[in-house]
């Protein structure tokens, strides 16, 4: 293995690069010094998906780094949530008596108790001192161990209370954050077992004495209608699931929020949450939105129309108006996700030709790529060349649009086949 090209697309965050050079090596010498010292540099980086495939790829986890660093208590003690999680992926039995995952819960325990005590210590000259920031890296993040906590509680089967759990997101208060996230994540997780979890966070998002405690509780709301709890009697014999008892409820409660909610971090989980809950068109009140000053609420709006969601006539000029307007956004993402939706919504007017050819030239690649799909599946040759071209810029599987690429010439196949049983 020719370790300094690896160590410098580490260096400087390239994951695709790396993810190419390890393509190319053997199996049998990542097992070695290289590989452990390669493990070291992507952990150290926070590149957590390169860690992933290293551990994968069949480098020690266990195995000390140089000076004879446990690679589990290093990443446990410094509070790297992702990257501690990509070196457990093959460490096995978590229950089992001797589990790294039984250590890294200690060490990161032990990493909150200390802070908490050094933050105590430190009240009289700093009152506003945060206990992770003291016991951390002050110039990034603060760091993520009450996530870890979590998350390795929840493997050996400790659930801890509603309230816990809020109160370790609400230490940083930052919904960004592995600590508020993880903590979501695994409220989330019970919703069918835990009946009163709905009224809990409805409360919470009616506080309107506190942003941060509002914030979770529609997060919190919106990630219950995810269905990211454990599968139910009926899905595990192949059946669907149940509906959620609270789902009309949620809805309701969400709807007057689509207009009175200020804060656009709360509107954002608001569309996205009633987007789920609402049945048929009712989704068309997320519409007004589309052009609202906040750039992240119309990116919203924009990914809850992805799937070219009820746009099914020319003639619908509420729902087309709001994906033209949404096309034309100054930001990336949302312009890539409204084109999306033209390439699943079965309408084809000259006018809509005229607007996705003219993204042909869209400064941002993905967006090129989503009108040229969108042209080619209406049968206008207009697309083929922006399509070729990146067709020429694949490597492989992992290079960027690949996969979109073949989702489109499968669409494109599948629109053939159609159009040849036609004749």
């Amino acid at each position: 293995m020719h370790l300094p090209p690896l160590l410098t697309a580490v260096e400087r965050g390239d994951d695709p690069t790396v993810f190419d050079l390890l393509d190319e090596v053997p199996g049998h010498e990542l097992a070695g010094d290289d590989g452990v010292a390669l493990l070291a540099a992507a952990a150290r980086a926070g590149r957590h998906e390169v860690v992933q495939r290293l551990v994968e790829d069949g480098v020690d986890a266990a195995r000390p780094w140089p000076g004879g660093i446990d690679p589990v208590t290093w990443a446990a003690e410094r509070g790297a949530y992702s990257v501690l999680l990509s070196l457990l992926i093959s460490s096995g039995d978590p229950l089992s008596a001797d589990s790294p995952h039984r250590r890294a819960l200690r060490v990161a325990q032990g990493r909150i108790v200390a802070g908490a005590c050094v933050a105590d210590a430190d009240a009289d000259a700093d009152a506003d001192a945060d206990a992770d920031t003291v016991a951390g890296d002050e110039s990034g993040p603060p760091p993520a161990h009450r996530a870890i906590v979590g998350h390795l509680e929840a493997a050996l089967g400790i659930h801890r209370s509603r309230d816990e759990l809020l109160a370790r997101a609400l230490v940083h208060a930052r919904p960004d954050h592995d600590d508020w996230s993880e903590s979501v994540f695994q409220l989330a997780c019970r919703v069918r077992t835990d009946p009163g979890l709905f009224d809990w966070a409805r409360h919470l998002a009616e506080d309107r004495s506190s942003p941060a405690r509002r914030r979770f509780g529609l997060d919190t709301i919106n990630l219950m209608g995810f269905g990211i709890d454990p599968p139910t009697e009926e899905e595990l014999r192949g059946e669907p699931a149940p509906d959620l008892p609270f789902e009309r409820e949620a809805a309701e409660f969400l709807r007057p929020l689509l207009t009175s909610e200020q804060d656009p971090r709360a509107l954002r989980t608001v569309i996205s949450a009633y987007s789920g809950y609402c049945s048929g068109d009712e989704f068309r009140a997320i519409l007004v939105h589309a052009g609202h000053p906040d750039p992240d609420v119309r990116r919203q709006v924009a990914s809850e129309l992805y799937t070219g969601r009820g746009l099914r006539s020319p003639d619908d000029a509420e729902l087309l108006g709001a994906l033209l307007r949404l096309a034309a956004d100054p930001v990336p993402d949302t312009r890539v996700s409204a084109l999306h939706a033209f390439t699943l919504a079965p309408v084809d007017t000259p006018e809509l030709r005229a607007v996705l050819a003219g993204h042909l030239v869209d400064p941002h690649p993905a967006a090129r790529v989503e009108a040229a799909a969108a042209l080619a599946l209406r049968g206008d040759e207009r697309g083929t060349p922006v399509l070729e071209e990146t067709r020429r810029g694949i490597r492989n599987h992992r290079s960027p649009g690949a996969g979109r690429l073949s989702e489109i010439d499968h669409m494109l196949r599948i629109r053939a086949e159609a159009g040849g049983r036609g004749r």
